[in-house]
């Protein structure tokens, strides 16, 4: 999962195509994917040294964001949060 906002700025000016236009969904994170990303999953959780929040944001394709699961537990705080949403309706309908 990317860590900055700086890294999801680069994700996203790697998903635009040559003539500057964003495709309609970006390329799922995973490495060697090339399936369009469907859902984003985020996990903000306590930094190993108590100092502050970590938010780990990634863009996958269905099949990968079916393998995703917590794994910064240990890191959990009051304002802990796991979720996964859909990027958009998929052009089918289908946001399942």
């Amino acid at each position: 999962m990317a860590d900055t906002e700086n890294e999801r700025e680069q994700a996203a000016d790697e998903n635009r195509r040559e003539d500057g236009v964003p495709d309609s969904l970006p390329e799922c994170h995973r490495r060697g994917c090339t399936e369009r990303a469907r859902f984003v999953v985020l996990e903000r959780y306590q930094e190993e040294t108590g100092h502050g929040a970590v938010e780990a944001e990634a863009v996958l394709c269905r099949e990968h964001t079916t393998e995703e699961s917590p794994a910064n537990l240990d890191g959990s705080y009051a304002d802990y949060v796991f979720r996964v949403e859909p990027l958009e309706a998929a052009p089918d309908g289908d946001t399942a």
